[in-house]
C-alpha cells in the first residue's frame, strides 16, 4: 500500500496534495480510518474525505500556507505552513457546539526524526495546538493540548494529545 514520491528537500511539502493521495491511520483504541483526496477544484483547492465522517472537507494551498475547513465547514483557517521554524505561532478560530473556540498553534520541532508504528520518518515537524474557548467574553484555557507531527513529502504521520489519545499513520499512497 505504501508508495514513495521522488522529492527534494527544497520542493517537498509537509502536505502533498494530489487526487488519489490517501493516508490510513490507526487510533490507540484499535479503530482506523482513511483520509483521501477525491477531487481537485482548480489549481490549489482539493476535496478530502475521511472514511469515518464521509463528508467533504476542503484544503487549499496559498503560497507556503495550507488553509482548511476541518474545524468548521466553510471556515478556512491556517492549518500549517511549509516554511515554519521553531517558535512560529498562529491561531485557528472556529465555532463548535455553539461556542467560539481558538486553537493556538506553536511549532515546537522542525527537522526531527520520529518513529511511528515501527517506521522511522525524517524531516518531521511537530506543531502543538492549545485549545481555548471563549465564554461570556472571557478566553478560557482548557488545558488540552494536541501534538501534530508532519513528515516532509508524506503528510501527517502522528497525532497525540495531553489525555493520551493517539492516531498513527499505518499506510499511505501518494501519486
Amino acid at each position: 500500500m505504501e508508495t514513495t514520491m521522488e522529492t527534494t528537500v527544497e520542493t517537498a511539502t509537509f502536505y502533498p496534495l494530489a487526487v488519489g493521495n490517501s493516508w490510513t491511520y490507526q487510533m490507540n483504541n484499535g479503530d482506523g480510518f482513511t483520509n483521501r483526496v477525491t477531487a481537485a477544484n482548480g489549481a490549489d483547492t482539493f476535496t478530502m474525505v475521511n472514511s469515518i465522517l464521509s463528508i467533504d472537507q476542503y484544503i487549499r494551498k496559498e503560497g507556503e500556507c495550507y488553509l482548511a475547513d476541518n474545524f468548521e465547514p466553510g471556515n478556512f483557517q491556517p492549518l500549517l505552513r511549509d516554511d515554519v521554524k521553531v517558535g512560529d505561532t498562529w491561531e485557528i478560530h472556529y465555532k463548535a457546539n455553539g461556542f467560539e473556540n481558538i486553537l493556538v498553534m506553536a511549532v515546537k520541532e522542525t527537522e526531527a526524526s520520529k518513529d511511528v508504528a515501527g517506521k522511522l520518518y525524517k524531516e518531521v515537524m511537530m506543531i502543538e495546538g492549545e485549545s481555548k474557548m471563549l465564554m461570556n467574553g472571557n478566553l478560557i484555557a482548557l488545558n488540552f493540548f494536541t501534538q501534530y507531527y508532519y513528515a516532509r513529502g508524506i503528510g501527517l504521520i502522528l497525532t497525540t494529545s495531553s489525555v493520551g489519545d493517539s492516531m498513527a499513520l499505518v499506510g499511505y499512497q501518494l501519486h
